[in-house]
């Protein structure tokens, strides 16, 4: 029997399937193909440089394995094995605690279903997975969305007389057309075609992995015209923008084999799917919707006696996000730019919303969809490069010379100098048995911290350093939110500021001046994820560390609004650092004007900035990292910014060099956005000027413009309202043909304002609700067309006939009304 009702089903699935995945994508609009590219970056004339990167002076501890200037691990960490699915996942019923039995169990559904007496007679409830929510950018634009697509699959026919040669024939040949059709060949053993038709055969058999739906609009003909075989709907994930964002929304996979034993109660149609990496495992509860289920029932003979869908699929929630895909793009574009490898991070310094948070090189989660093989896992994991690893939130590095703003805010908070103390900054400074050297050989003399933070001078921070010390020191740092977890709903590196208890148990000694020195240039045992930065130099701009978002809203599967979080919440009000912070930003706009970062300068806005440039990595692999990070605009912070460049083995570079290109490029593409933002809105509402008027004045502009005086009391005495003798028109004088609007009840406002002592007040309303209004209006028995006022009613005679306003009927609603099925 070929079983056309089942067919029937299975077409009205993909309906179904193409409606609630239209219902959670929500059909958000394309966004325009073009990008536009900033102008190179203008070096300006004799701006000073980092010309080289200063070592951790290395004071004669043990070094890790890892043989990195700070002894610890540093850059991205060991990516893990690809996830294995457990024996729970592998059965594929976990899924039925969210269904309700339909007939007294999963016991009684069992024995239903197993009916030795009729061998064809069946009676099953089938889970139909759910569509998955979309993850959406803060303008709706998509960043994962769930699609239908198609498996082609073998339908048996229901023999009389079963024989196993006859059925493996008969799979055989219709594997044999299906891979003409696909242009692919499968591998399936005699002993599985079998086992589905003695224990599944009511259902179709899947061959292939995933058919998107545009192809297999090509294959729908051929297939049709071959017995046996069907396009079998399924939803399955897809990652529109690629790579773009990838580390942040994540992937899924599959959350078990479909079984291949008898029919069991709520078995699913297809293959399930769960989060397992960013955003897609994080809130894989509110993405996932609520299954389906599908009743069917077939006699003794193999006839379908019931088909029916008795559950609907409900689609999951959509998360929301904070990024700004169009900025992401653009950032990652820039980034990836000679493939490079770094990161970028941008966040609104008032919201602590995160706007850009790229990492490159990235990867395509559309690999893991609907698995990845080994062999793809392990080129991506083996790669040099270093694809799978997010280093914009996981990668750990020293903060270089971005960490000297925290020196001067503890050394101005502390007291340890004020903003006009001026320091000797040789080229370089001994401290017991070491010398530590500044970045440049000539020596910069004196200066206070402002210039210090413009030149990047190390000798200077070794000085702060050493009459802090570094617990002083580092919790400055911990304040700033550095050594900690920014909260964020992605495994987020915590980096590292060392305590103490960590050098005795890592160094087997406590902190040494030279431990101070090299602290207080952002090097040593200190290490920062570049997320981190831009959080810290969020709290430099502000005068208090944001609470980070990265979710603007979580939507339920109808679109109401079940989770948005605080706006503008304060993760650490900082008041102890309010004056340290005023001159620590003046210093920052210094590296802009004059200093090392003068090309990250604007041409639209002001700019606050902090290069970088360290050691880092194994030390035999000499390679360099450059920084730049800051805030802008300098007078009124709204974004605070970071850019990460990681140099190549023995590649020269600097913070201000390389990275603050980057800044420059980004801020003056986004020109048309960020302007938008910062620049106060424009008032092109025309402001009337006051004007000294006369009587005689008053009366020319009327005799002038053409106009007629306005209507006045029948006792107004005359020559009031017109010295040169003009007559008010009396309201009998009226003609009853003119016909204009009014205004009267409106009360005219003093150019000047209201006084300051003056109470404003709402006009008095009558104590009877249905009283008329102090003036006719439009489409009242009082109301007299054509006067550019109405009359008073309390100065007419005229009695005002009230009548209700006039209603429409309401219209037939025609629409027809859908029937459940």
């Amino acid at each position: 029997m070929k079983m056309m009702a089942l067919i029937r089903s299975l077409v009205l699935l993909a309906s179904l399937a193409a409606f609630a995945a239209d219902t959670a994508c929500g059909q958000a609009a394309r966004r325009g193909s073009s990008s536009r590219r900033a102008a190179p970056a203008a070096t300006p004339a004799q701006a000073p440089a980092e010309d080289d990167a200063v070592k951790t002076v290395d004071l004669g501890d043990r070094k890790t394995s890892d043989g990195t200037a700070s002894g610890e691990r540093e850059g991205l960490g060991d990516v893990p094995e690809m996830p294995r699915e457990t024996d729970k996942e592998q059965s594929g019923l976990d899924s039925l605690s969210l269904i309700p039995s339909l007939s007294g169990g999963r016991l009684d559904a069992a024995r239903e279903a197993h009916t030795s007496t009729r061998p064809s007679a069946r009676t099953m409830a089938l889970l139909i997975p759910a569509p998955r929510g979309p993850i959406l950018d803060r303008h709706g634009e998509p960043l994962a969305v769930t699609q239908v697509a198609y498996q082609l699959a073998l339908r048996f026919e229901i023999f009389e007389n079963p024989d196993r040669s006859r059925v493996v024939e008969f799979a055989r040949n219709c594997l044999q057309q299906a891979e003409k059709i696909a242009g692919k060949a499968w591998t399936f053993s005699d002993d599985q075609f079998w086992k589905h038709y003695e224990h599944r055969r009511w259902l179709p058999l899947p061959l292939t992995n995933v058919i998107r739906a545009e192809d297999a609009e090509k294959l729908k003909d051929k297939v049709k015209n071959v017995r046996g075989l069907q396009l079998m709907p399924i939803y399955i994930r897809y990652y529109p923008e690629k790579s773009i964002a990838g580390h942040i929304g994540g992937y899924v996979g599959s959350r078990g084999k479909l079984p291949t034993g008898p029919i069991n109660h709520m078995d699913p149609l297809f293959e399930q799917v769960e989060g397992r990496a960013g955003l897609e495992k994080e809130f894989n509860k509110a993405l996932t919707g609520t299954p389906g289920v599908w009743r069917l029932m077939f006699d003794e003979d193999g006839n379908k006696i019931l088909d029916e869908l008795q559950i609907r699929p409900k689609p999951g929630g959509a998360v929301v996000t904070t990024l700004n895909l169009k900025w992401q793009r653009d950032a990652e574009r820039i980034l990836s730019r000679g493939k490079r490898r770094g990161a970028m991070v941008v966040l609104d310094c008032v919201t602590g919303e995160i706007l850009v948070m790229a990492s490159t090189p990235s990867y395509d989660p559309n690999l893991f969809i609907p698995n990845i093989s080994q062999k793809d896992y392990d080129a991506l994991r083996n790669d040099p490069a270093g694809p799978l690893g997010a280093r914009a939130f996981q990668g750990r590095y020293p903060p270089a010379s971005t960490f000297k703003v925290m020196t001067v805010a503890s050394a101005l908070k502390n007291r340890k100098i004020t903003e006009d103390s001026v320091i000797d900054c040789p080229a370089s400074i001994t401290i017991g048995n070491h010398v530590f050297k500044n970045w440049s050989k000539v020596p910069l003399g004196s200066a206070n911290c402002i210039r210090a933070l413009a030149m990047s001078n190390n000798p200077f921070m070794y000085q702060m350093g050493l009459r802090l010390g570094a617990e002083a020191l580092m919790d400055t740092a911990r304040a700033f939110g550095l050594g900690e977890r920014t909260g964020l709903p992605l495994p987020d590196d915590p980096g590292l500021v060392p305590t103490s208890e960590y050098m005795i148990r890592n160094y087997k000694r406590d902190f040494m001046p030279g431990d101070a020195a090299n602290l207080s240039i952002g090097q040593g045992p200190l290490l920062a994820t570049p997320l981190q930065v831009a959080h810290m130099m969020a709290g430099v701009a502000n005068g208090y560390l944001p609470r980070l978002q990265l979710i603007k809203q979580i939507q339920d599967g109808n679109s109401n609004v079940v989770y948005a979080p605080r706006p503008q919440e304060v993760q650490r009000p900082l008041p102890d650092y309010e004056k340290a912070l005023a001159s620590v930003r003046k210093g920052m706009k210094a590296v802009i004007e004059g200093g090392t970062g003068g090309r990250a300068r604007l041409s639209y806005s002001s700019i606050a900035g902090k290069s970088g440039t360290a050691q880092w990595g194994p030390e035999r692999e000499d390679k360099r990292l450059a920084w730049f990070a800051g805030f802008m605009p300098y007078e009124n912070p709204r974004f605070a910014y970071v850019v990460l460049h990681e140099g190549r083995p023995h590649e020269t570079l600097g913070g201000g060099a390389v990275a603050a290109p980057i800044v420059k490029e980004f801020f003056e593409l986004e020109k048309k956005d960020i302007k938008a933002i910062i620049d106060p809105p424009k008032d092109d509402i025309p402001v009337a000027e006051p004007v000294e008027e006369t009587s005689a004045t008053e009366a020319a502009a009327i005799r002038e413009q053409g106009r007629v005086p306005a209507v006045v009391p029948d006792n107004l005495p005359p020559g009031l309202y017109d010295p040169e003798g003009m007559e008010p028109i009396k309201v009998h004088e009226i003609p009853a043909d003119l016909d204009d609007s009014s205004d009267a009840e409106i009360k005219a406002t003093p150019v000047g304002g209201v006084p300051r002592n003056a109470r404003r007040t709402a006009p008095p309303l009558s104590e009877d609700p249905s009283a008329a209004p102090l003036a006719p209006r439009r489409g009242d028995s009082d109301y007299i067309p054509g006067l550019p006022r109405q009359i008073p009613r309390h100065l007419n005679h005229t009695v005002p006939v009230t009548s209700p306003a006039p209603r429409a009927p309401m219209p037939a609603d025609d629409i027809p009304m859908a029937e459940p099925l």
